[in-house]
């Protein structure tokens, strides 16, 4: 924004019973812009610097079936989806054009029919090694395949647990666990977990009636463990694998276990509070992430896990979480009490101060949005989010942030309807996003499957008038708040607080800065009030309000 000081603290003295630090200032994939017009002197601001990746192909359909899950496997040269009622449905990748390379359903003899088919995917990305688990029940036709009104139902619960090359549509082996695994949900992500060599694939479920828990390996149909513990009735909720294969760490209820897969003990149970699908874990499984009014990251100590820090989220809730596998940085998705808009979180793992804070553009209408999944490349540079969406305007179904390009997302796709899952590669370079092709809270099926390139760059603006940002949170702040801003290139970054007639107050920088994202702690000593924080660089500037209620 390209204003004068001068002019800024007029405009917020003239209309400051109409400022609103929470609905004023937007950053979206359209720019950085305030919103409250009937402030003089605020104007709107469209550019920014923002490189496109590309669409490759794109599935779609518009009813009949739904796919929830898409990972990449084989160094993404396929995507292998799931869903409900649709089987499993394989496609080339990165080589693809987005038609069915084969798709999988129950193999039922004669008179015999599926209802209610749960397909889960995971894919080893190492390897051409590729994992299905479905649940369905099965019904016999009685010799009149044009007549329901003399079918009835043979069996229920039926679970199969099956093993593909990517290339061929004929399993490996397959797994019949229909009288002793009940698989949970297999047609949501988060439930099942495979490592990147594929030697381990893991899936959550019942035995028993209580908890139950599969384990396979590649060169056996049958698992290497059936783990069960009748002290908790629920399934998984969320289940994650470390890299090695070597633990299972998965949510049930208020509690996180961490089960060893080759002597199939429970080394640990940790409280996790109110915690529900926000959930994942570091590569090696040392790191947590989790929460809900508040997030936080739990860190193992060698026989136990206790908790390294908390930070408050008032106003979210966390839906989601992703950790880098070298243990990083950990990202956070939240969305607001209202559902029209969500928040992102950037932490190093020594400092509960966010590194970065990105909100959605707010929509409108009576469908919430919510992040239902994120994943972060393995040295958390990149995050990928894919979510509901609103019933009208917000944000983008699916985005990607760079961490070391301030809050833009570098790639945004508006989907017709709700995205449920996306996959990142590893090393960022491209991903594959699924879900409902109308939005989760209307009735209705249909899926939208996507292929994405992301190293391919498109037109970029003026990156000085373009990538200068200022982001303050939280804000209002009533305790410790974090001031972070971006710069567009190298050079001198004077960062000031003023107070409401001009006056500044304190210098916070006046520094030689890199090309970047950069920190700063809010003084402490501020009373309660309303400040100008302004950042100036290269001849332009932009300002943010610090409202402070201790």
């Amino acid at each position: 924004m390209k204003c004068t000081l001068l002019i800024l603290i007029f405009a917020l003295t003239a209309g400051a019973d109409e400022f609103d630090t929470a609905t004023t200032l937007r950053v979206s994939p359209e720019g950085t812009y305030f919103t409250d017009t009937s402030l003089p002197g605020w104007t709107r601001t469209d550019s920014f610097n923002k490189h496109d990746g590309e669409l490759i192909w794109e599935f779609s359909v518009a009813s009949g079936f739904t796919q929830k899950v898409c990972p990449l496997g084989d160094e993404g040269g396929y995507v292998f989806t799931g869903g409900w009622y649709g089987g499993g449905k394989m496609f080339l990748g990165t080589g693809g054009s987005g038609s069915v390379l084969w798709e999988t359903e129950p193999e039922l003899g004669d008179s015999l029919y599926w209802k209610n088919l749960a397909t889960g995917t995971s894919s080893a990305y190492q390897a051409d090694i590729f994992y299905l688990v479905r649940s369905f029940d099965i019904w016999n036709d009685n010799g009149t395949p044009g007549n329901t009104g003399d079918d009835y139902l043979v069996s229920e619960d039926n679970v199969e647990v099956c093993l593909f090359e990517g290339a061929s549509p004929t399993p490996l082996w397959v797994w019949d666990g229909s009288r002793t695994f009940i698989a949970s949900a297999p047609d949501e992500p988060g439930k099942y977990d495979c490592t990147g060599d594929g030697e381990y694939f893991a899936v959550g479920g019942y035995i028993n009636g209580h908890l139950g828990l599969a384990v396979f390996v590649p060169d056996s149909a049958s698992p290497c463990l059936l783990f069960d513990d009748a002290a908790f009735a629920y399934s998984p909720r969320q289940l994650r694998l470390t890299d090695d294969g070597s633990k299972v760490i998965f949510s049930v209820g208020a509690d996180l276990l961490r089960v060893d897969v080759a002597s199939g003990t429970l080394e640990n149970t940790y409280n996790l509070g109110a915690s529900t699908d926000c959930f994942d874990i570091s590569g090696d499984g040392s790191l947590v992430a989790y929460g809900f009014t508040s997030v936080r990251l739990a860190q193992w100590d060698s026989s136990q896990y206790t908790l390294l820090w908390s930070y408050p989220v008032s106003g979210y809730y966390a839906g989601a979480a992703s950790v880098a596998s070298d243990n990083s940085y950990v990202y956070y998705g939240l969305y607001k009490n209202t559902y029209l808009t969500n928040r992102i979180l950037l932490f190093d793992p020594a400092s509960s101060n966010p590194l970065l804070v990105y909100d959605t553009p707010a929509g409108s209408g009576g469908y919430q949005d919510v992040v239902s999944w994120m994943d972060c490349s393995d040295d958390g540079r990149y995050l990928a989010v894919s979510s509901w969406g609103c019933e009208r305007g917000g944000g983008d179904e699916l985005i990607v942030i760079d961490k070391d390009s301030a809050v833009n997302p570098v790639y945004s796709l508006n989907s017709p309807g709700s995205m449920w899952h996306v996959d990142i590669s590893p090393d960022g370079t491209c991903l594959s996003a699924a879900g409902k092709h109308v939005h989760a809270n209307q009735m209705g099926s249909g899926a939208d499957v996507y292929m994405i390139d992301l190293t391919v760059q498109g037109l970029e603006t003026d990156p000085v008038a373009s990538n200068l940002q200022l982001i303050i949170h939280p804000n209002p702040c009533s305790g410790s708040s974090t001031i972070g801003f971006s710069l567009p290139a190298p050079g001198i970054a004077n960062l000031s607080i003023f107070d409401l007639s001009g006056r500044r107050l304190q210098q916070l920088d006046n520094s030689q800065r890199n090309q970047g994202f950069h920190t700063m702690s809010v003084p402490q000593d501020l009373p309660n009030g309303l400040y100008p924080v302004s950042l100036t660089f290269n001849g332009e500037m932009i300002t943010e309000m610090l409202l402070i209620t201790r």
